[in-house]
């Protein structure tokens, strides 16, 4: 199993629980460190190797041969989300340095968490045409996206990744969607280390792909 956005490590967990191998990939050593530290208390005598490597999304290619994956399963950045004004509405004092301010999600140019939409998009399609290859035939892509609200308008990041990865020849199987009610109205926790935001909307997508068996 590989995941392109490893985060904080909870596919490698899973992973590690149902006893499969598994790599993870992240860009941020904060979030490495996350990981590697919660890979460490898992089970001993777990007969799978989980391994969490720094690195760009955009390399991953080169780390695997062509048929070799049976699963990637990721819940990407969702794109500019994080860049922009914060107000307290959260249940905790936060006027700080960062109140009503825009809070840059990262600063490093290769992070899809600071891109539009287009270009997120097109940075995502970029990634993944290159992974096609190295699954194998019907083996499925998970990708875990929400809709958001910006500037009062619905962007439909679901139906923007649905398209940009039928044109990179993946083919749609199933949606499933995930009802976060619970998390989102008791305060949903994002970013690095923590942002208290919402994104006006109570589920996800699950947006299950694989490769055609005739590519």
């Amino acid at each position: 199993m590989l995941d392109p956005f490893v985060g904080s490590g909870t596919t490698l967990i899973a992973a590690n629980d149902t006893n499969r191998n598994a790599a993870g990939f992240d860009l941020k050593t904060e979030y490495l460190q996350v990981c590697l530290d919660r890979l460490k208390t898992q089970n001993i005598f777990n007969t799978t190797h989980q391994l969490a490597i720094q690195d760009d999304a955009q390399n991953i290619e080169k780390y695997f041969s062509d048929e070799s994956l049976s699963l990637i399963f990721t819940s990407p950045p969702y794109a500019n989300l994080l860049n922009r004004s914060r107000k307290n509405k959260s249940r905790r004092d936060r006027k700080n340095d960062q109140f009503d301010k825009i809070e840059q999600y990262s600063q490093d140019p290769r992070d899809l968490g600071i891109l539009d939409m287009n270009c997120y998009t097109t940075a995502m399609g970029n990634i993944f045409e290159k992974l096609l290859p190295k699954l194998k035939p019907k083996a499925h892509c998970v990708i875990n996206i929400p809709d958001i609200w910006l500037d009062n308008t619905r962007i439909t990041l679901h139906v923007s990744i649905i398209d940009e990865f039928r044109r990179r020849g993946y083919e749609l199987r199933n949606t499933i969607i995930w009802d976060r009610t619970n998390i989102v109205n008791r305060v949903g926790i994002f970013g690095w280390p923590s942002n208290y935001i919402t994104m006006g909307v109570t589920f996800e997508y699950l947006l299950d792909f694989w490769r055609p068996p005739h590519i």
